[in-house]
Formats: C-alpha cells, structure tokens, sequence
C-alpha cells in the first residue's frame, strides 16, 4: 500500500530513541516535524534460547541433570558445566586428598548443608552445587567473587576483601571464568536482523520524496 508523497526540505535525519525500533525525523519547511517508525527487530523467545542452549551443550556429560539441577537452582547451566569440568572434568566418583566429592567436589559440610547424604549421587550433588552455587551470587554477585567462595570458601573471600592470594585459587577464578564465558557463547542465539524499512528516498527530481514501498 502506497501512502501520499511528501516532500522534503532537509535530508531524512536519524534520532535515537530507547527501544528496539529505530526512529527517522523528517524537517520539512515551517518547523514540522515528521517520525516514520521502523518496524521492530523479531524477537528471540526464551524457548528458541532454551533449545538452543540444550543444541549447544547437549553433547557435554550429564547435560541433561546439569540443565535440570541448575533450572532447579536458579543458575545458568553454562556455570555449573563450567565448575564441574574444572572440579572432577565430568567424574561423579572423583574424591580428592581433602574429601571433596564428586562432580562438583562438595565438602561434606556443605552436601550437609543442602541436605545431600550422598555426594556421589550425580543428580544430588549437582543440585546442591546449583543452590550452593546460587546462594554465593546472591551474597557475592560478581563472578569471580563467587568462583573464589566456591573455591576458597566465603569466609576467605569476606577476610581478604575480593579474590584471596592463594595460588589454587588465583589459577581457578580465570579457568573456571574462561569456560564459562566460552560455554555461553557457544549456546548464544543470533539476534536477527532488523527488517529493512518500509520507506526509501527518492530524488529524482529537485526535490527529496520519501514514499513507502509496497508490501
């Protein structure tokens, strides 16, 4: 559908608004102004994230109970496969020198604290990492803090006011950080294209037209 032709006194100008649809003002003589709406970028649903994200990581060990325990958790499930890879790379029977358990290397104490009897259970010590792992954003909010309470302990990261100087966890926070950060770029879904304008100019003439193509 064609709308009337308008004539132009001054280049077809850009303003910027807030939002996802870019805006155009036309100044014409008199001081009216004129805004033609581009239309809006589509938007990308949470399901097409999700299903991306499960295309993205479902090759990973236990993809499936990590997705699962960090939904229940309120986490990204990128950080729990990053932990987990760094902590036992994907081995639920891991237990190391100083009683760590499992996928996620829990310490007793706090596979306790999150009612976990059994921290070589899969399913049961990934979802206490999940929880764990969101009580430590929640206190923390920063990434590397949390990385390093998770390492270190929180007491450690409050003492020393950030990342604590321990070598252990000053190699962690950036291995751990790295592959998160890798995993979540992995599962992005591209941001479609905006959908070319409706309107072009014309010149040929010596005035400026702005019409709008047909649909």
């Amino acid at each position: 559908m064609r709308t009337p032709v308008m004539l132009l006194a001054t280049l077809l100008m850009p303003v910027a608004h807030a939002g996802d649809s870019a805006d155009y003002q036309l100044r014409l003589p008199g001081g009216a102004d004129y805004r033609l709406h581009q239309p809006e970028s589509p938007r990308i649903s949470e399901a097409e994230r999700k299903q991306a994200r499960r295309e993205a990581l479902g090759k990973l060990p236990f993809s499936a109970q990590i997705e699962a325990a960090a939904e229940a958790g309120g986490i990204e499930p990128e950080l729990l496969h990053a932990v987990v890879h760094a902590e036992s790379a994907y081995n639920p029977r891991a237990v190391s020198p100083k009683g760590a358990l499992g996928l996620a290397q829990l310490m007793p104490s706090t596979a306790r604290m999150y009612g976990v009897s059994d921290a070589l259970k899969p399913a049961d010590n990934l979802r206490a990492s999940a929880r764990h792992l969101r009580d430590l954003l929640d206190d923390f909010g920063d990434i590397e803090l949390v990385l390093s309470a998770y390492n270190a302990g929180a007491g450690a990261v409050r003492k020393y006011g950030g990342v604590p100087p321990y070598a252990e966890t000053r190699a962690y926070v950036p291995k751990v950080a790295g592959r998160y950060e890798a995993l979540k770029k992995r599962a992005e879904v591209p941001e479609p294209p905006l959908p070319p304008s409706p309107y072009r100019l014309r010149s040929d003439d010596s005035a400026l037209r702005l019409v709008q193509t047909p649909d």
